[in-house]
């Protein structure tokens, strides 16, 4: 008598659905768990009484460039990167928390804040980049979207997201 085996043979790459699809849904959580606890606390309304400046005016009499406005981490975040051109001319700025960057989306007009900003704690240097990370709430702001960087009372024209 021949023996039937009826457990069928596992196939190699089963046993590799199951971790992959743990970690997709830890980062699904993940970026949830970040969109939660930015909603309702980071939206604004955009203010009247700004004024608009150009990148080169920013550059020349601020002395800051923008660097980069990307959007990262599945879509949960947005990072900022300005370079210090000049570190005189850019404390003028960033050394006063009610001067540190917002985000305006253009279509909605949808103002994201970063959350509990503290200006003492950025290190200013010439040539040095800082890093801004925004809660992207509700994926209101999405690459080549373009987006406004407001600095107290200046905002800058719209550079598209990456």
């Amino acid at each position: 008598m021949e023996e039937i085996n009826t457990k069928p043979a596992a196939n190699q790459s089963d046993w590799m659905k199951y971790p992959v699809t743990a970690f997709m849904l830890v980062i699904l959580i993940l970026v949830g768990f970040l969109s939660y606890v930015a909603m309702g606390h980071q939206v604004t309304s955009v203010p009247s009484g700004t004024t608009s400046i150009s990148q080169s005016t920013l550059e020349e009499q601020y002395g800051l460039r923008v660097n980069l406005i990307g959007v990262t981490a599945a879509g949960g975040m947005v990072d900022v990167r300005l370079k210090i051109l000049d570190i005189k001319k850019a404390e003028i700025l960033l050394k006063n928390s009610a001067n540190l960057p917002k985000l305006i989306v253009v279509d909605g007009r949808t103002t994201l804040a970063i959350p509990q900003a503290n200006a003492d704690d950025l290190r200013l240097e010439n040539g040095g980049i800082v890093f801004f990370l925004f809660p992207n709430t509700g994926g209101v702001v999405k690459p080549g979207m373009p987006v406004i960087v407001k600095l107290g009372e200046l905002e800058l024209e719209p550079i598209p997201a990456q």
